[in-house]
C-alpha cells in the first residue's frame, strides 16, 4: 500500500499553499485581495491548475513572493504537464522521486539520516528476499 503523501500535484500550488499558511490567509482572503474568484485561487492552491503569467503577477504582490521565483516553478509545472517524466529522464533522475525530492528540504538532518536508513533497510530485505525465490 502506497503512502499518500498530501501536497499539491505541482510545485506552484504547493508554494502558494505554504506562503498562505505563513501568512494566516484563507482561499477566501487571497481571492478578495486579488479580485479574483475563490475557485480560481482555490485551483491554484490545491494544485489544480498552473497560474498564468498575469496571474503570477497578481499572486506575487498579494502574497509577497518573489514573482521570478513563483514565474520558474510555474514553468517547472506546466513542462511536466506538458512532457511527463521525459525531463526527469533526461535529467537521469527517477520519476517516482520526486515528491520524496519536494519534500526533501523540509526534513531536518536527522529525519532525512533516518529515512536513507529506513530505505537501506527495506533494500536489504527485498534483495534478501529475492534471493530466496
Amino acid at each position: 500500500m502506497a503512502l499518500e503523501i498530501n501536497l499539491p500535484p505541482n510545485q506552484t500550488g504547493e508554494k502558494v499553499t505554504a506562503r498562505m499558511q505563513e501568512l494566516k490567509l484563507s482561499i477566501s482572503d487571497v481571492a478578495e485581495k486579488m479580485g479574483i474568484s475563490y475557485e480560481h485561487v482555490r485551483k491554484i492552491a490545491k494544485g489544480e491548475t498552473v497560474p498564468s503569467k498575469l496571474m503570477i503577477q497578481a499572486l506575487s504582490e498579494a502574497l509577497k513572493i518573489d514573482r521570478r521565483q513563483l514565474e520558474r516553478l510555474a514553468t517547472a509545472d506546466q513542462i511536466r504537464i506538458k512532457f511527463g517524466t521525459i525531463p526527469f529522464e533526461l535529467a537521469k533522475k527517477n520519476p517516482e522521486l520526486e515528491p520524496l525530492e519536494r519534500i526533501w528540504k523540509d526534513l531536518s538532518q536527522e529525519h532525512k539520516d533516518d529515512l536513507i536508513a529506513q530505505a537501506q533497510a527495506w533494500a536489504k530485505r527485498d534483495r534478501d528476499a529475492g534471493k530466496k525465490h
